[in-house]
């Protein structure tokens, strides 16, 4: 198990102004799984490291997950984090076996062929995520693991859109292959510089297919708990925002990565409070 040093393993995070509507328990527990889910993500994406290796230290992660519910963590600073929110919050293996797993497909990646299949890898990279969240906000709903699964596939697919040609500069195309075809685009489409009419449409309709998404998790979302459910109002709302973005910039990815100001962070926000009265 990777060795991080203190807490705070959120800097620079997206979703850092959700960390604000927790309390202090709730926030050391959730930088901690930050943590993990950041180690796991740059091990896949470490540019210098051979895939055997990459396999390997995915692996040694696995063991010290299997460690850290037993009661056997190893002592590093971020096991023994991770160890507390475990022990405060009613956290699974899956929440990180998921993410290592879905990591690990990035290593050897191939094109998902429909949107069942890149909805199999939103799961464990995100929504896997989003049931962690929820645990971490104490969230106690029968629908909660349906709104996890929605609003993992909104926020991933809106990742995805925003690093298209990144991706696929790194030999990643995560946008279905039906998808292309249906648009008459190349997986080299979403690279270069040019922006032809085709690509534009693409990501129209992935956008589309984003805020469907978003709206499913809000529609699943139970008025009783909604306080609870506040930070990850905020952290739907931050990522909804970066898609209007997009959308608003007619998908011009391909120069850099779209980014939010501070004022459409305030923005985000104030649409959170929306959501939440609309609950």
């Amino acid at each position: 198990m990777a060795q991080t040093g203190g807490c705070n393993y959120e800097a620079g995070s997206s979703f850092r102004p959700a960390f604000f509507f927790l309390d202090g328990e709730q926030r050391r527990a959730l930088s901690a799984y930050y943590g993990f889910a950041r180690a796991a993500d740059d091990i896949a994406d470490d540019p210098a490291s051979p895939a055997g290796e990459k396999r390997a230290r995915l692996d040694a992660w696995r063991a010290g997950v299997e460690e850290l519910f037993s009661g056997n963590a190893p002592d590093t600073p971020l096991a023994r984090d991770l160890a507390g929110a475990i022990a405060a919050f009613p956290l699974k293996k899956e929440h990180f076996l998921l993410v290592l797993e879905g990591v690990e497909s990035d290593i050897s990646p191939s094109q998902p062929r429909t949107l069942a299949e890149l909805q199999h890898y939103m799961y464990r990279v995100a929504s896997a995520v989003g049931l962690a969240c929820l645990a971490v906000f104490r969230y106690e709903d029968e629908k909660a693991p349906q709104l996890a699964e929605q609003l993992g596939y909104a926020v991933q697919l809106t990742n995805i859109l925003r690093d298209a040609a990144e991706d696929y500069a790194a030999g990643r195309v995560y946008l279905p292959a039906e998808d292309l075809a249906r648009f008459g685009c190349r997986p080299e489409d979403l690279g270069g510089s040019n922006y032809g009419d085709n690509f534009i449409e693409l990501m129209k309709f992935e956008a589309a297919r984003a805020r469907e998404f978003y709206a499913g998790a809000l529609a699943l979302a139970a008025p009783a708990q909604k306080r609870r459910l506040l930070p990850a109002l905020v952290m739907g709302a931050l990522y909804r925002e970066l898609l209007e973005k997009l959308e608003r910039g007619s998908f011009r990815i391909k120069a850099g990565r779209v980014r939010l100001s501070r004022a459409q962070k305030a923005k985000a926000l104030f649409g959170a409070a929306l959501d939440y009265w609309r609950i």
